[in-house]
């Protein structure tokens, strides 16, 4: 039940928790989840059997994946694999004798479990799909129908359906997943590794993965979107969802770290990523703000492409008034309106990166504007607020060195002092105005003893992964070093080569905890 609770309030908006439960929806996050890994403790989760015990462990993933870091939520999540792995969900139902209904609900906690997964490797900056073991006795991919033709002592599955059913966002995602299987399995055959996707040179393979994603949006037309009613939320979402998935697909085959720069892409290539980039960047603000389907919209904000819109920030600069330039910008600024957090939670490497990269493509825009003596339009919103933010931070900085300055510093101390004179990324300084997580102690009655949150035990299994980072909390948290340290800055040379692997490292950073 406190699995389920953390998921509901996952789900809601800081105004709709105040609204329904008259508290903030950091402080119900905090009591419901440590409920959560109490009762999970209590059970003995590490070492279960129990098929409820696990889909709890499994709700519960899903509650916590954006408000505590990736690589934790990786190794969770890992943890819960070995769990079913040890109860023999990685074979199917039908090959280990199990009834029908027992069959299909393994094969569903299995494969949330496995989709999940890979989206939290790559959050990592690991290779997404890492093993896509298909043979005959391993778990079957989960079965199209509705949820009324599941239940205990049913005979035999239905057939599976080939039209919108309940379970059709998730048999989507699953036909996605295939697509990737059979992707992986080719570079296996091949001596390659998934980590090769996008960097492929030969123009026969793009081909001929340009084909397969040609056959997987046709399949996809003709068994599920062609009977979607957009007047149907559920329909409408799973609609959105797969053209962005198509996409995804796309940008991955064609990913722009195949070539030195944008001025050594071919055209044909160039506005091909580019028109796929802007796709990925419209869709995921459909996702999040269209009032139809704003139930489902918890569910973009982990799906975000950072590298689509990194791709789009580089070809601003290498060509800031390009023809549709105040299109984009416009897309720019609904991206960051929808997704406020980009801003106020500044502890995270890839918002500051991505907050600094924004910044100058906006100037080298504004330099080339008044090269060409054009009026310059008004500064949107948001590079006000990024530019004020590092003005803050560097206001900061200056008193921190001043205060260090002016004290006396004691025997061995010098030197240290003089270091943090020195804009240094790996020097942790105070956050302006830190989160917290408030508590209230009403709440611990409902389960005798329950962790209060930031407090754990040597005994505790979720002792390491119990902070929590709730980026919809409003305040603003800055880390000076990630705003202003040279590392995270883009200095004139950078329009000529992006460092995908530097990307990676700040995207695989992007919620480690900071003191």
């Amino acid at each position: 039940m406190f699995a389920i609770y953390s998921s509901a309030v996952m789900s809601l908006q800081d105004e709709e928790c105040k609204e329904l439960f008259a508290e903030p929806r950091s402080t119900l996050l905090s009591k419901f989840i440590s409920a959560t890994e109490t009762a999970l403790t209590r059970a003995n989760f590490m070492a279960t059997t129990n098929l409820v015990v696990l889909q709890t462990l499994v709700l519960h993933l899903l509650s916590v994946r954006n408000v505590k870091e990736p690589r934790a939520n990786w190794t969770l999540r890992g943890v819960a694999i070995r769990i079913a792995q040890v109860m023999g969900f990685e074979w199917d139902g039908t090959y280990l004798g199990l009834l029908a209904f027992e069959t299909e609900i393994r094969r569903r906690v299995w494969w949330q479990l496995k989709l999940h997964d890979f989206r939290t490797a790559e959050l990592c900056g690991l290779v997404k799909f890492r093993d896509l073991d298909m043979g005959p006795e391993r778990t079957q991919w989960s079965t199209n129908v509705n949820d009324d033709q599941l239940y205990p002592g049913i005979d035999a599955l239905a057939d599976e359906s080939n039209k919108i059913t309940d379970f059709a966002f998730v048999a989507l995602r699953c036909e996605m997943a295939k697509f990737a299987a059979d992707c992986v399995a080719i570079f296996h055959r091949q001596g390659k590794n998934a980590s090769q996707w996008n960097l492929d040179v030969s123009a026969n393979d793009r081909e001929g993965r340009g084909n397969a994603a040609k056959i997987l949006e046709e399949t996809l037309e003709t068994k599920y979107l062609r009977y979607c009613d957009l007047s149907q939320p559920l329909h409408l979402v799973t609609m959105l969802v797969t053209r962005y998935g198509l996409n995804v697909v796309r940008f991955m085959t064609h990913h722009p770290r195949r070539w030195d720069s944008i001025k050594h892409t071919p055209t044909d290539e160039r506005d091909m990523v580019w028109g796929v980039s802007l796709k990925l960047l419209e869709q995921h603000n459909i996702a999040l703000s269209n009032p139809q389907i704003k139930r489902f919209a918890w569910n973009a904000a982990y799906f975000r492409q950072w590298h689509a819109f990194i791709h789009v920030l580089d070809t601003l600069r290498a060509d800031p008034i390009m023809p549709d330039a105040e299109k984009v910008w416009r897309v720019i600024s609904t991206t960051y309106e929808n997704t406020p957090d980009m801003i106020t939670n500044m502890k995270k490497p890839i918002h500051a990166a991505m907050g600094n990269l924004c910044l100058k493509a906006y100037s080298d825009r504004e330099a080339a504007l008044r090269t060409q003596n054009t009026c310059l339009p008004p500064t949107p919103n948001f590079i006000m607020q990024l530019r004020q933010q590092r003005e803050v931070a560097r206001a900061m900085r200056q008193a921190c060195i001043a205060k260090n300055s002016r004290s006396t510093p004691s025997v061995g101390q010098s030197s240290r002092n003089a270091q943090n004179i020195t804009p240094n990324p790996d020097t942790r300084i105070t956050h302006a105005l830190d989160d917290a997580n408030p508590t209230d102690s009403s709440y611990a009655t409902l389960l005798p003893d329950v962790a209060q949150p930031g407090i754990t035990s040597e005994s505790d299994p979720f002792g390491f992964f119990s902070g929590l980072d709730d980026t919809y909390s409003g305040n603003l948290n800055m880390d000076l070093d990630l705003l202003l340290a040279q590392d995270y800055n883009m200095d004139d040379t950078a329009t000529e080569l992006i460092n995908w692997k530097q990307w990676d490292a700040w995207l695989g950073e992007s919620n480690v905890m900071r003191p």
